[in-house]
């Protein structure tokens, strides 16, 4: 962003453009003024906006319109909507959910007008970020607003244009291998293929044979040839996720590859020449791994070229509400859900917790709220009640739950009733007001669980 930052009003009063115009100006931005909004988006093709300020009643055309035109065609922008009739929640909410970053009503209240536009401009992603970085970004599903992973993507755009093997370090659940993807997205092999294994979920043997092949015959089960992932990798990149879970024995093994540029499959003799970038990652410390003799100094220096840490959302809280907004969309879609929104008092008391699974327990929480919400808001009080059931107090060491979604979400429906009764000493009424349900499906839930309300009299 420039020293100065530039703000666009489309609006169709000459004075209120004025008026905001000059205040803005005297707060130390440059502003373009556009009365009308056809003309206004012919400038966005040309000219370096930050922000825009945009009336949402115009007679050329709808401001709801040209909110869904600058999101779609310039996500980078924030956008404020602005009307001129009393506050309309309804107006404000539906301008929420297509993409505004707020909304001002007339008269504007300067203290709020300025607050509102430092605020937006702060939660611009800077410029530091190229044209290519962005369209990665929306291509593989990094949602961010923070400084921090600007500074990160702008660090893979650099190491991605080389073949230095890089190692991205991070508590699990940060999203290790999307910057992996990402790097190999913005990396000359973009075309070719990209290819990821989780070291920690596979014997020494059995992730040998994934890896490097192995010949027919070459161990019990072994019926056929097959190729090993290095071989398929080749001309692209294989990700070598959680390394610090691999024995000392394959270690010496894979530094033998990447030494080499040669892999050798199970029960051969002959060695085949691979053309591989080499991503790694690890939520250990490898440092202390070396100290106690459980890594291989010799290989971290030939996988720690070039490092990356991703650090974890409690590091980055700003990158909380945008994450929990794509989260949940995606979740409706992929699930053929009706569309959700949070309330701000929701995406408040989301914010506020500690997510020690960061963006991968984020998610699930995101999905079950999503599965289980039956009007379109999601309040305060449902997402209280899946926090609850969420961060049990004094849990000690976080585990991911890898059931199946659905079994989680069985349970977790399960414990908000139970909660909601308890709440409100087993009267199903008020239990279903408050969780947002009707009491004729709340009662039918209650079956399904086999709960009774004479438990929480």
């Amino acid at each position: 962003m420039s020293e100065k930052p530039t703000i666009l009003i489309i609006d169709d009063e000459e004075d209120f453009c004025q008026t905001v115009s000059d205040i803005l100006v005297h707060s130390g931005y440059n502003t373009i003024v556009r009365k009308n909004p056809v003309e206004a988006l012919e400038l966005l093709q040309l000219d370096s906006v930050d922000l825009v300020l945009l009336d949402i009643l115009m007679p050329q055309m709808d401001g709801r319109q040209v909110l869904t035109e600058i999101v779609q065609n310039y996500p980078h922008i924030p956008v404020i909507m602005i009307t001129g009739q009393a506050y309309n929640v309804p107006v404000a909410i539906e301008t929420a959910k297509k993409g505004s970053y707020s909304f001002l009503a007339k008269p504007i209240d300067l203290v709020q007008l300025r607050e509102s536009v430092k605020q937006a401009l702060e939660s611009k992603r800077p410029k530091i970020v190229s044209h290519s970085i962005e369209e990665v970004m929306r291509e593989i599903g990094i949602v961010s607003v923070s400084k921090t992973i600007e500074e990160i993507m702008s660090m893979a755009e650099k190491v991605a244009r080389t073949m230095v093997p890089v190692l991205i370090t991070g508590e699990s659940g940060v999203g290790k291998e999307v910057l992996a993807r990402a790097i190999h997205r913005l990396s000359p092999r973009r075309d070719l293929p990209f290819v990821s294994v989780d070291c920690g979920t596979l014997t020494e043997t059995l992730l040998e044979s994934e890896l490097f092949g192995h010949m027919k015959g070459s161990f019990t089960g072994a019926l056929t040839d097959k190729k090993g992932l290095f071989e398929i990798a080749d001309g692209g990149t294989i990700f070598l996720d959680e390394i610090g879970n691999t024995s000392v024995t394959f270690q010496q093994k894979l530094l033998n590859v990447l030494n080499n540029g040669k892999v050798r499959r199970v029960g051969d003799t002959e060695e085949q020449e691979v053309d591989v970038r080499v991503i790694s990652a690890t939520n250990k410390q490898l440092a202390e791994l070396i100290r106690r003799g459980e890594f291989r100094d010799d290989l971290f220096y030939r996988l720690n070229k070039y490092d990356i840490h991703v650090p974890p959302l409690r590091k980055r809280i700003e990158d909380i509400p945008p994450l929990i907004r794509h989260l949940l969309s995606k979740a409706c879609e992929e699930h053929g859900l009706q569309n959700h929104y949070f309330s701000p008092a929701a995406l408040d008391l989301m914010s506020k917790q500690n997510w020690p699974g960061n963006v991968r327990e984020l998610d699930s929480v995101v999905t079950k709220l999503a599965i289980f919400a039956e009007a379109e808001e999601i309040d305060v009080h449902t997402v209280a009640h899946a926090l609850k059931a969420e961060f049990q107090p004094q849990r000690s060491g976080y585990q991911i739950d890898r059931r199946p979604l659905m079994d989680q979400v069985e349970d977790f429906e399960k414990k908000l009733i139970i909660e909601a009764l308890k709440a409100n000493g087993g009267n199903q009424t008020r239990a279903a007001e408050q969780l947002g349900v009707e009491r004729t499906n709340f009662v039918k839930k209650m079956r399904k669980h086999n709960l009774q309300k004479e438990q929480f009299n």
